[in-house]
């Protein structure tokens, strides 16, 4: 290390004394400090309050979207799957469909637990694009407002700082050496200069905290598409849910309609075969799907209600009168 660091060095830990000194003695009332014009002020409020309520809206904003322990914002940008957690959602969904499967998919209750648990993944995902999408919109870019314009806010108003508390010292020396003619001239040249670098910092600072409403307007965007973003997930939501009220709409309600329906009820009648004439979707999960042309087994003495007959293929289910022809009549 040659002479000319080692001089740096020990100047470098003389302002900093001195600035400690001078910081102190204004907390304990024993020196003046130099006070900001009101407007400048004022500039110092706004921001503060901008950074504090933006940060406030972000560590809020990210609960509700990292809520869930196990899908975190960083794991959508994962390419491989594997490496990104389910959400709660899709657990549950995962659980039911699994549930369905070994209750049986041809059972009342297996059926709508898949059903179910399909729309409940389908719902994670949509979480999922929201979680995302709310993070591009929104929380990226105003994370990356603090870390960069509002981080160079903060830097240069501490260096306004440091420029006032060297200012300040400079004063108080000036003050303590007016008897003292060999130091009084070093002593108000050293005022001079930091006087002139305290003006410079200030207006530095005042023009780059001028700039802080104006990034209001852009704020107010990210806002809006927020809000564009929920909107569109709750109606996502929305739509899955009601297609799926409707799909479970025709399920048995009652243990008796749910008993009727179990493929291993015993037949309630005579049994006859029964050529199918029209094909047949399935309406509900109560349904059996038909081709024209099949023969299947019909219970004629099934009362559930007059459209209805109970068939059978490999499991039982509802058949309407019409697509089926009994084989004994003409």
């Amino acid at each position: 290390m040659d002479m000319e660091n080692v001089k740096q060095i020990f100047r470098d830990a003389g302002t900093a004394l001195s600035r400690a000194v001078q910081f102190t003695e204004e907390k304990l009332g024993k020196a003046e400090k130099t006070e900001l014009d009101p407007n400048f002020e004022q500039l110092v409020t706004f921001c503060d309050n901008t950074k504090q309520n933006t940060e406030t809206i972000l560590k809020n904003m990210e609960f509700i979207l990292n809520s869930n322990p196990g899908m975190r914002v960083e794991n959508l940008f994962f390419l491989d799957k594997k490496k990104s957690g389910l959400s709660s959602l899709e657990y549950l969904g995962l659980a039911m469909t699994e549930a369905g499967n070994d209750f049986g998919p041809d059972t009342v209750y297996g059926s709508a637990l898949i059903k179910v648990g399909y729309v409940q993944q389908t719902l994670g995902l949509n979480q999922r694009d929201f979680i995302k999408s709310a993070n591009d919109c929104f929380v990226s870019p105003m994370n990356k407002y603090l870390e960069t314009d509002m981080k160079t806010v903060v830097k240069e108003r501490s260096l306004l700082e440091k420029r006032r508390l060297d200012l300040d010292a400079c004063k108080t020396r000036v003050r303590k050496t007016r008897m003292l003619a060999t130091t009084k001239v070093k002593a108000e040249n050293d005022l001079k200069i930091a006087q002139e670098e305290y003006d410079r910092q200030a207006e530095i600072t005042k023009l780059l905290m001028e700039g802080v409403p104006s990034a209001h307007p852009q704020h107010l965007q990210h806002l809006l598409d927020f809000v564009d973003t929920q909107a569109a997930f709750y109606l996502k939501c929305h739509e899955s849910l009601m297609s799926l009220q409707s799909d479970l709409s025709g399920f048995p309600t009652d243990q008796d309609n749910i008993a009727t329906l179990s493929p291993d009820t015993p037949a309630l009648g005579r049994v006859q075969q029964a050529k199918v004439i029209t094909s047949q979707e399935p309406r509900d999960a109560h349904d059996l799907r038909l081709s024209a042309g099949e023969v299947i087994s019909i219970d004629v003495n099934s009362d559930i209600g007059s459209n209805y007959f109970i068939g059978k293929k490999i499991q039982k289910g509802k058949v309407y009168k019409s697509n089926v022809r009994l084989l004994n009549q003409s």
